[in-house]
């Protein structure tokens, strides 16, 4: 089987928007401009200059303990990426990096203290706004936040590309962070893309670009279907922030990886299962998810695909002997529409330059 041309697909993360009921692949542009001090800016339905006086009447009132507390009410995960390695304190550089990320125009203090309990109280404006949205949420009693959904790609398909992807894979050692509990210890993954700015630099793999990108989107595109089905949505826009495959072999810390969410700046996951030459043995994914939270345990077959959410806990158990092999993607969405037109606020997009897909 051909595995298609890919040709420049790795570097930049593509664009899918699904519309319900027709799919569709559209061209996205962006395009970035520094925001001056002082002016309103879409920062994910905030307008900045529009409240910075409540911002600075919170920030009187409340100490960096109670502006950390409020920040682990609404999201753990934003917690982890704001604070520092204690997750006890703010860290300014952290949580600098994260406003930018999500649009904000930093406010500025009279003193360092000021500076740090303005941008902390920005950080609740910008993390309720989100949560007031007009888009449907999970509830109780609301479908899980995960499915898994069989053969999303054929199994025959997948065994018919196994040798090539298995000669297109290297490791590539990426730092994942202070917050992660790999760090730089993450060095079982091939990159198909890589979100710009990582440090240190990764370059996605061209064989490994080449060879899965089209498995890729067919599997971006169906978690658009999914997410569009559970949220009641008529259409979303999905990116593609970072894809790799990896491979678990029976090793010291190659043979699992212990229980983690994707990160806040994560809006969606999808795991593959891809075929091996090598059975294994364990394995298995673990989800933690519902109101009230319960474990799901899932022994996935090639083609078969994990949808999650943002946020939701889950775990690759280990495996004693073989070698497990599986396509992960982090997704990044935007324009969330409704049925009826209420459209939630969008998450940052890609670069300017970002490309469809379809290539």
């Amino acid at each position: 089987m051909s595995c298609g041309s890919a040709s420049g697909c790795g570097a930049i993360a593509g664009c899918w928007r699904f519309v319900s009921q027709r799919r569709r692949r559209s061209r996205v542009s962006t395009s970035t401009a520094d925001a001056r001090a002082g002016e309103s800016v879409d920062c994910g339905g905030v307008g900045v200059g529009g409240v910075a006086s409540a911002v600075g009447q919170v920030a009187e009132h409340r100490s960096e303990e109670e502006l950390l507390a409020e920040v682990a009410k609404r999201s753990k995960a934003v917690l982890y990426v704001v604070s520092n390695k204690g997750n006890d304190r703010f860290s300014m550089p952290n949580l600098s990096k994260y406003l930018r990320m999500k649009g904000v125009v930093m406010r500025q203090g009279r003193t360092p203290e000021e500076t740090l309990l303005l941008n902390a109280s920005l950080l609740l404006e910008v993390l309720d706004k989100s949560c007031a949205s007009g888009i449907p949420r999970a509830a109780p009693g609301a479908p899980l936040r995960h499915e898994m959904e069989e053969q999303v790609i054929p199994a025959q398909e997948l065994q018919v590309l196994f040798p090539e992807m298995r000669d297109a894979y290297v490791q590539q050692p990426l730092d994942y962070g202070r917050n992660s509990r790999y760090g730089d210890r993450w060095r079982i993954s091939c990159y198909l893309v890589v979100m710009e700015n990582w440090k240190p630099k990764i370059m996605p793999h061209e064989p490994m670009v080449r060879c899965m990108t089209p498995t890729m989107n067919r599997c971006t595109q169906a978690f658009a279907r999914w997410y569009c089905r559970i949220y009641s949505l008529a259409s979303v826009e999905v990116d593609v922030m970072n894809a790799f495959v990896t491979r678990y072999r029976a090793l010291q810390e190659e043979d699992q990886l212990k229980r983690h969410i994707d990160g806040s700046n994560v809006d969606g996951s999808v795991i593959l299962a891809l075929p091996t030459d090598d059975p294994f043995e364990g394995g298995a994914l673990h989800v933690w998810d519902g109101k009230p939270q319960k474990q799901h345990v899932y022994q996935m077959r090639p083609g078969d695909c994990i949808f999650m959410d943002n946020a939701v806990w889950h775990q690759a158990m280990p495996i004693s002997k073989g070698t497990r092999w599986a396509l992960v993607l982090f997704l990044r969405l935007r324009n969330k529409l409704a049925h009826g037109g209420a459209r939630d606020s969008e998450a940052v997009g890609p670069p300017s330059d970002a490309h469809a897909a379809s290539c």
